[in-house]
């Protein structure tokens, strides 16, 4: 996500966008309504991967929380009715979803939230950063990029 080199001031941000990804709640119910973002979690009972650092920061005011390692775990409770909502991207829990065989669980609208994801090299790779950037753009304008994202999954 960018901003990593903050923290890692090792590494430097290829500027060019690689991905968008989604974080959004899964549900049984698909008329539960988010929205009012976070704060539509309060009446819920939510499970997330422990570790998550924004599920943690954003998710801790539903009314039951549950943080496990798995997220076959999660999207299991989900679909035993053991919680309303399981808090996960969207492509992978869609893949994870179809991969389990589980029936009637669907990502619901509008997305909790969207991060645009970035490539990172070590500073000592500095001069590959403009012409990966460059091939980036490239790739999207020729479609590559997206054959490539859409052979490996459904966003």
């Amino acid at each position: 996500m960018a901003g990593l080199e903050e923290n890692y001031p090792h590494l430097l941000r290829v500027p060019e966008r690689f991905i968008g990804i989604s974080f959004v709640a899964f549900a049984t119910n698909p008329a539960i309504s988010l929205t009012e973002g976070w704060a539509s979690l309060q009446p819920h009972r939510v499970a997330f991967i422990n570790g998550w650092k924004m599920f943690e920061a954003n998710a801790t005011g539903a009314r039951v929380v549950h943080k496990l390692d798995k997220a076959e775990q999660i999207f299991q409770m989900l679909a035993t009715g053991r919680i309303d909502l399981a808090l996960y991207t969207r492509a992978d829990g869609l893949a994870l979803v179809r991969q389990l065989g589980l029936q009637g669980i669907t990502p619901l609208a509008p997305a909790l939230r969207d991060v645009d994801l970035f490539l990172y090299l070590h500073q000592k790779h500095q001069s590959l950063v403009p012409r990966l950037a460059k091939a980036l753009r490239e790739m999207k304008a020729d479609g590559s990029h997206q054959r490539i994202l859409a052979a490996i999954g459904p966003d």
